[in-house]
């Protein structure tokens, strides 16, 4: 495994140099971003988000992350994207799962876009993702995935093939902050999208980025029974030849209601004058389902599905406007029979 990660490494390396020269497609670094709401409403952090919250959408950001899922779970997403100034749209559709086993979290997802905007012509693309998390202990995550997928646009088509890996480390209290969380993700180790051309416009560089190291941290800093304030703040540096950071506040209310919002810099895309940087704004609800009546879930000793539901805005690059919507669902909690205790042929719970 040493060795193929080594090998993949210096591969995206070599090739990263040859395409640094210029800087891809604007929007073509939130390629995964468009995939679940969550994602951008956690500010695609590393860390997990400023109120930590994950599902197989959590992949995207750090394969680590999966690991904290104790129980089956499945997310579900559509993006639209539109162009304010001729009025064209674009789209993005998500599917995804993840299995705990005794081994560890296995995670796949497959993600479509369709953006063929005048002011973020990434084009059409196509990924699965498959991915494998671990435990080490109730703090500590380790994660790998792998990535493979397509693009096309006109006449122009290339391929995308590489893989992630991640780490995530928790402390449970330091003075008045609680649950600080730290991750570090090292992404797209291969062949990412490059030498794409929509209209005749030859992008040199990959998108997604390059070898992109990305490190996050994030903490509550209020912590009630009805009310959880987070911040979470993540930098990456796609081929070390761009400084990108991203930071996001969350609002947990009644154990019912997620308010988010957050905002992000990319140094490229600012000096090319392609984004907005406005912030995002984002709004879950989370709400439990009692499935102890149905046989399926039954079977498998399930008794409540746990499910959340975002929404999320924001502004994107000149004229592009995101509106996202998914779901989640996480099929537990497991019931678990308490012990029985038997006086000679009597027995109780």
């Amino acid at each position: 495994m040493r060795k193929f990660l080594l090998s993949l490494t210096l591969f995206s390396l070599f090739t990263g140099m040859l395409a640094a020269s210029d800087y891809p497609p604007p929007g073509g670094g939130n390629l995964f971003l468009f995939g679940h709401p969550a994602l951008i409403s956690s500010a695609n952090s590393a860390a997990g988000g400023p109120i930590f919250s994950v599902g197989p959408y959590s992949i995207n950001s750090n394969p680590a992350l999966a690991a904290g899922l104790k129980f089956p779970s499945a997310d579900i997403a559509c993006n639209v994207l539109i162009d304010t100034y001729d009025g064209r749209p674009g789209s993005a559709l998500r599917l995804g799962g993840s299995l705990p086993t005794r081994w560890g979290v296995w995670t796949a997802a497959a993600q479509a876009s369709f953006v063929e905007l005048n002011s973020m012509p990434i084009g059409n693309t196509f990924i699965g993702r498959g991915g494998f998390a671990r435990d080490i202990s109730e703090n500590l995550y380790l994660g790998v995935s792998l990535s493979a997928g397509g693009l096309w646009y006109d006449d122009s088509s290339d391929f995308y093939f590489a893989g992630d890996i991640g780490i995530w480390y928790r402390i449970r209290q330091f003075s008045f902050l609680k649950n600080i969380r730290f991750g570090a993700a090292l992404q797209n180790l291969g062949k990412t999208f490059y030498k794409y051309g929509p209209y005749g416009v030859k992008y040199d560089m990959g998108f997604p980025g390059f070898i992109e190291p990305k490190f996050g941290i994030a903490a509550n800093f209020v912590e009630t029974a009805n009310f959880t304030l987070g911040l979470s703040a993540d930098v990456s540096f796609p081929l070390f030849s761009n400084f990108i950071f991203s930071s996001g506040v969350q609002f947990f209310i009644a154990k019912l209601v997620y308010v988010s919002a957050g905002w992000d810099f990319n140094a490229r895309e600012a000096d090319k004058d392609y984004g907005i940087h406005s912030p995002y704004i984002g709004v879950g609800v989370k709400f439990s389902l009692n499935t102890s009546g149905n046989k399926l879930m039954n079977s498998h000793d399930f008794n409540q599905t746990d499910i959340k539901a975002d929404t999320v805005w924001q502004s994107l690059h000149k004229h592009t406007q995101l509106f996202s919507v998914g779901a989640t669902a996480n099929f537990g909690t497991q019931h678990i029979p308490p012990p029985e205790i038997k006086v000679g042929n009597i027995g109780y719970q």
